[in-house]
C-alpha cells in the first residue's frame, strides 16, 4: 500500500479527486474510487479537505489516473 496527500478537489458518492493543491487542473491528482460508501461514525468528507489516502500501486494510465482507495482520513 501506498499513499497519497492532497485536497479533494471533485467529491461524488463512491468516488474523489485529490490534487495537490485547491485550485488544481481538470487532470491534476488521482481519481480515487471506493467500494462501499462511509460508514455514519466517519468524518463526512468535502470539497476543500485536506486528506490522506492510502491506496495501492496500481493505477490506470488514463488523465487523471484512477486508483482503488482502502482508507482516507481527513487531516
Amino acid at each position: 500500500m501506498v499513499t497519497f496527500t492532497g485536497y479533494i478537489v471533485e467529491l461524488e458518492q463512491t468516488r474523489i479527486r485529490v490534487a495537490p493543491n485547491v485550485d488544481a487542473e481538470p487532470f491534476d491528482g488521482i481519481v480515487f474510487q471506493w467500494e462501499e460508501a462511509l460508514r455514519e461514525d466517519e468524518t463526512p468528507l468535502a470539497i476543500g479537505q485536506y486528506v490522506r489516502v492510502e491506496h495501492d500501486e496500481k493505477m490506470t494510465r488514463s488523465l487523471p489516473p484512477q486508483a482503488t482507495a482502502y482508507r482516507i482520513d481527513v487531516l
